[in-house]
């Protein structure tokens, strides 16, 4: 049999890559003679780069940058094997993992440091950016990044606005420089890889559905709503469209003033990473993710995998950390769903047995691909 392994990560517990080898181990423990063949994806938040890089035979770098605080840290990005394409994460520098709960603060908090890790790509020589915008700390409307960029913001009293702009000052920003934005952007196509819909503003918006996410209390929802208003009018663009209010603003803001095309972060991972190529002659196709709900069949990467699955007449099988919702409408995806926890335990415990029990999952559906093997040629 050919297998294929094409999992997203189990955030908090494994990427992708570790996904993929525990349930590998498992399969060949029972059945060490088939074709298995693992493709680690993502679907634009966590593990998106490595993902990328790693299925085009890219290189990793490390950049010198600053946190959602302005503090120092290293960022990792990459360059695809082609040599003109740059893979970063808005997470790296920006990501809410990078602040404990007790410093979230999406009035302070800045995309900045994203921008450094973009110029960086365009300083390697990269014409194409692939940017994942997931779990970002951020509801600055992707101003911080701006600046990185060369963008030059002053207030009402004509002075220069500092660096590091977070969400609780947007209103401050009274004119902009756009002219001294870095000339390479000019030259650069940014490809933005998001499976959120929202626009930037109202119930559904980027400070309303995002904001309490990233430390945001009910005063502050306000504060940051007024606040993107106003950098709407700043950027005369509309954030209507869907996916504006994506990573706190950040989608507005790379579609309207760099001009960035928003796509399905798990179609664009996976048209890059072989996987349709792989699910020809294929037995079936392991997917998972670390929580699964009734957003994971809205884009999620497994269903999307999934989709293209069927299109090649290949099952899917859903492995999960762990299952809610409406079983019935798992199954109208998937062939089988599997909640790979073993009894009440909490979630620490969880995480630390993930790969146990990705193993043991993906071994006794060998186990009963085995059993139904021997019937069929009986």
């Amino acid at each position: 049999m050919k297998i294929v392994i094409a999992p997203d990560s189990f955030k908090g517990a494994l990427s992708s890559p570790e996904v993929c080898e525990a349930l590998k181990k498992g399969w060949l423990e029972i059945r060490p003679r088939d074709e298995v063949l693992l493709f680690p994806l993502a679907d634009g938040g966590e593990g998106t780069c490595e993902a990328l890089v790693r299925s085009t035979g890219g290189s990793f770098l490390d950049v010198e940058t600053v946190d959602p605080l302005m503090r120092p840290v290293r960022a990792k990005c990459g360059i695809a094997g082609d040599g003109r394409r740059g893979v970063m994460e808005l997470a790296a520098a920006s990501g809410i993992e990078r602040v404990s709960r007790d410093e979230l603060d999406p009035l302070r908090a800045s995309t900045y440091g994203s921008g450094i890790v973009l110029k960086t790509l365009l300083e390697k020589g990269c014409r194409e950016i692939l940017l994942g915008i997931g779990g970002s700390a951020t509801v600055d409307g992707g101003a911080g990044m701006l600046q990185a960029l060369g963008a030059v913001f002053f207030d009402a009293d004509g002075k220069r606005i500092p660096e590091g702009i977070g969400g609780g000052t947007l209103k401050c920003i009274a004119k902009v420089d756009w002219g001294a934005l870095d000339p390479r952007l000019q030259m650069c196509s940014i490809k933005v890889a998001c499976d959120v819909t929202n626009p930037l503003l109202g119930l559904s918006g980027a400070a309303a559905v995002f904001g309490p996410q990233k430390g945001a209390t009910p005063e502050m929802v306000k504060i940051l709503e007024e606040n993107l208003a106003h950098w709407e009018k700043i950027c005369g663009a509309s954030g209507e469209l869907p996916g504006s209010g994506a990573a706190g603003g950040v989608g507005f803001m790379l579609r309207s003033v760099l001009n960035a095309e928003i796509t399905s972060g798990a179609e664009l991972v996976i048209a890059l990473s072989g996987l349709d190529e792989a699910l020809e002659g294929a037995s079936l196709l392991i997917t998972g993710e670390g929580c699964s709900d009734g957003q994971t069949l809205c884009g999620k990467l497994p269903a999307v995998a999934a989709a293209h699955a069927a299109k090649r007449n290949v099952p899917a099988l859903l492995c999960s950390g762990a299952v809610s919702g409406a079983r019935r409408e798992f199954e109208k995806v998937f062939c089988a769903v599997f909640s790979i926890s073993n009894g009440a335990i909490t979630l620490d415990e969880a995480i630390k047995k993930s790969a146990e029990n990705l193993r043991h999952t993906a071994a006794s559906v060998a186990g009963i691909a085995t059993v139904f093997e021997k019937r069929v040629r009986r």
